[in-house]
């Protein structure tokens, strides 16, 4: 379930578009990072909050995630490949 608005949507892809491609990785590696490092809803759940408000947390990361999609969506659209393996010299070559 999509919880982005359409409205909320553009405006991240018109700041998306106006980034250069090193910019769009930096970003988008960011978003991801965001995305998987939020733990609200765990420590939430942890420290027994009341279930409407763990739902919004809940709603917030997953908000998050269509966020860190849109950014990786876009970069792939350019070509740029985000989770490229790095090999043992620490290079993307």
């Amino acid at each position: 379930v999509a919880l982005m608005t359409k409205k909320q949507k553009q405006a991240i892809l018109e700041k998306i578009a106006c980034l250069n491609d090193e910019q769009l990785e930096k970003e988008a590696i960011r978003a991801f990072q965001e995305s998987l490092n939020y733990t609200g809803v765990d420590k939430m759940i942890a420290f027994g909050y009341d279930k409407r408000d763990i739902r919004e947390a809940e709603k917030y990361e997953r908000y998050l995630e269509e966020v860190a999609t849109l950014y990786e969506h876009v970069a792939n659209k350019r070509g740029i490949k985000i989770w490229e393996e790095v090999n043992e010299n620490g290079t993307n070559d």
